[in-house]
């Protein structure tokens, strides 16, 4: 019972962290992601400062950790002060965020993630060099947490399904994901191509 409760908690976190990661790449705004980039671009913050309509004029929308001009839109309306406070809720709950001197700052384990972040915002601000990327894999059922992961993380990328296990993308896999699916031990059931065409209009 016990060994459940953990799994289930580990898996609310990766899906915490997921959530948080998606909502940055893809420049759209949720409360917890905005709150999580906000502590990470100022370093720490009081919750007077979150509910102060100058922070919304300073900061970019949504994405603080947009790389080389896309920042430029602002948010104009704010968060309700409890919104924000749930989503401080949350982020230290799941260890992202801790309260010192009455200001947040993130953890090792929220700074852990914001250079998760940076990694692959990089990666998707890369000129795209006009290649296809064709992820097909073919992961043992008994690896299945795995494959789901992998899915996950093409999906995080931009990734797209041509069939159930075939996956085409225009960013190149990070350096760390490819340590990971090595690090997994699946390796062998991973093929990557580079192509020049795709005949099927899915971008």
């Amino acid at each position: 019972m016990e060994k459940k409760v953990e799994k289930e908690k580990k898996i609310k976190k990766e899906n915490f962290k997921k959530a948080i990661t998606k909502s940055v790449l893809k420049n759209s705004l949720t409360a917890t992601a905005w709150v999580f980039s906000t502590v990470f671009e100022l370093g720490e913050i009081t919750i007077s400062s979150f509910l102060s309509p100058s922070l919304y004029a300073d900061l970019p929308s949504g994405n603080p950790f947009a790389i080389s001009g896309t920042a430029s839109n602002k948010r104009k309306s704010k968060f309700k002060e409890i919104t924000i406070r749930q989503s401080i809720r949350r982020l230290r709950k799941h260890g992202f965020v801790e309260e010192k001197n009455s200001k947040y700052i993130l953890t090792a384990k929220g700074q852990e993630l914001a250079k998760f972040i940076l990694g692959r915002k990089k990666s998707q601000t890369k000129k795209w060099d006009g290649k296809y990327r064709v992820v097909i894999f073919d992961i043992p059922e008994n690896k299945n947490r795995v494959r789901n992961w992998l899915r996950e993380e093409l999906y995080v990328l931009g990734y797209k399904k041509l069939q159930n296990s075939v996956l085409i993308g225009k960013d190149a896999l990070p350096d760390d994901l490819v340590l990971e699916i090595k690090k997994q031990k699946v390796g062998n059931c991973v093929n990557y191509l580079l192509v020049d065409k795709v005949y099927k209009n899915i971008f």
